[in-house]
């Protein structure tokens, strides 16, 4: 058996190369490389990829499969669906917290409501009902929001809908 007295391949420590020319030619080397394990893990997995790269000198280098301006749009298509279907998932959580928010409110509305006495003043009662109406609407704005992902009586507007009716009557 002939044993070869090379080194072998050898680990790279990751680093910036020094030379402008070992890093040109390293970084032709390596984008063939990355061109070759993309089009291999395309091949295997029947996945689109796709990757751009840049030289010092700003000249552009990409590969796609099928190809890079498919792979860009099916990403913006990808990201702006995920930043739509974020949105919407955050003004649901917020309507939420809106309505525990208003249902805290007027519970303790109700509760301070109970404990005193009716207004005989024509002013207390004029704003009494603006605070009930104020709080309708922002109950109404809310039913609006959730546009029936919801139904209501698990929503319990219903409910609080109810509580401000028998308060203003």
């Amino acid at each position: 058996m002939d044993k070869r007295g090379g080194k072998g391949r050898q680990k790279i420590e990751m680093k910036l190369i020094e030379s402008k020319e070992a890093r040109t030619v390293a970084f032709s080397k390596r984008k063939n490389g990355l061109g070759k394990k993309a089009k291999e893990y395309s091949n295997l997995t029947g996945e689109d990829v796709g990757f751009i790269l840049f030289t010092e000198a700003g000249k552009p280098h990409s590969y796609g499969s099928p190809s890079i301006e498919k792979v860009i749009d099916k990403f913006h298509e990808l990201k702006q669906n995920d930043s739509l279907q974020n949105h919407t998932d955050m003004s649901k959580t917020n309507v939420f917290e809106a309505f525990e928010d208003l249902c805290k409110e007027v519970q303790a509305f109700k509760e301070k409501a109970l404990n005193s006495e009716i207004p005989t003043d024509k002013h207390m009662l004029e704003n009494r009902l603006k605070q009930f109406e104020a709080y309708k609407s922002r109950l109404d704005k809310i039913n609006k929001e959730i546009k029936g992902d919801v139904p209501a009586e698990q929503f319990g507007i219903s409910e609080v809908a109810f509580d401000l009716e028998e308060m203003s009557s």
